[in-house]
């Protein structure tokens, strides 16, 4: 029966990350699937669509709340998946730590990003690493109970794919940045297609207190741009947009955000601070590589799951991420309001 299912306890679940996750979720057909909500997110129509497709919804707050209200959110869950916005990443460590303390089998803080080892390099990133150590040292003190499981997916594929008279980027304003060092390999995923990987992750017993890397392409910044531009039929175009930045002038930015950010946390000046520092990652020190990934650890989903087909950059290159305000800024700021 249905109700037998081990049930997934996936926290925002209306973001583009969480909705690929709680979709294949459901579709594997292996879980029940329920999504954590604000209570003045309840009513919301994006809540109510999960409730159409059958994710059952459980009211609450992940950001606050004492341990024994926290442990309310996670009775009878399987497994916890975290796919919250950038600025919800800190405040996720109170629900992780009960999902340890109250027998979550399987739980996924919310990486999804690039690799990269801890060293100051990118705030954010570093922020995470420290969430994977103390969820470390919580599932350990479960004495087996509970497992983690580390997930980076690289850069998204909808990320490399300029703005033309035929579909918006899902960058918005930064989209026609260009760097002086183009030649690093980039490991690039389809968002869309993150959350298959992850409901084969979740209960494969490989998995269990590993750090995994999703990927389904892996080239450098020319390329990309280079396939893209092509593609569209507006190359010249394209290319006129382009404006060149030195990591100097990156290092400037994450300065000047930085400053600006502690003194009133804009979103937008947050996320000029974080993104400059991904760039640096990416680009300047080429963190973003399969062979990174590896050197700190990593399990390759294309040797875990062999039979699996990953998408192509040439597959992606027409579909960016469309729709309104579907820049990164603009998803910044929705995601104030999501559940």
């Amino acid at each position: 029966m249905s109700d037998k299912k081990p049930l997934v306890l996936v926290i925002g679940a209306t973001g583009v990350t969480g909705q690929s996750i709680m979709n294949s979720v459901l579709k594997s057909g292996q879980y029940r699937v329920a999504a954590l909500t604000r209570p003045s997110s309840a009513s919301k129509p994006e809540v109510d669509a999960l409730r159409s497709k059958g994710v059952e919804i459980r009211i609450g707050d992940y950001t606050s709340g004492p341990p024994e209200k926290l442990a309310e959110y996670v009775i009878d869950v399987y497994a916890v998946v975290s796919s919250v916005a950038a600025q919800g990443i800190e405040s996720q460590k109170g629900i992780l730590k009960a999902a340890a303390d109250n027998g979550a089998k399987r739980i996924i803080p919310c990486d999804f990003g690039t690799p990269g080892a801890k060293g100051g390099v990118r705030a954010l990133h570093d922020l995470k690493l420290e969430i994977r150590e103390l969820l470390k040292s919580w599932c350990a003190a479960s004495n087996g109970a509970s497992a983690y499981t580390f997930v980076d997916i690289g850069w998204w594929m909808q990320y490399l794919v300029p703005s033309s008279s035929k579909a918006t980027s899902g960058l918005g304003p930064v989209e026609d940045e260009y760097y002086t060092q183009d030649d690093k390999p980039i490991i690039v995923t389809d968002v869309t297609a993150v959350g298959p990987y992850i409901a084969r992750i979740l209960g494969d017993p490989r998995t269990a207190n590993q750090y995994v890397i999703v990927w389904e392409d892996e080239l450098p910044l020319s390329k990309a741009r280079e396939i893209s531009e092509e593609a569209s039929g507006e190359a010249e175009a394209i290319r006129k947009r382009r404006y060149v930045l030195e990591r100097d002038a990156l290092l400037k930015r994450v300065d000047g955000s930085k400053t600006l950010a502690y003194a009133g946390k804009d979103p937008q000046v947050l996320l000029a601070w974080h993104y400059s520092e991904y760039m640096i990652s990416i680009h300047y020190l080429g963190e973003c590589s399969l062979e990174n990934a590896k050197k700190l650890g990593a399990l390759s989903v294309r040797d875990l799951y062999r039979g699996h087909c990953p998408s192509d950059f040439r597959e992606i290159r027409r579909e960016p991420l469309r729709g309104q305000n579907n820049g990164v800024v603009g998803r910044w700021q929705q995601a104030q309001a999501r559940p």
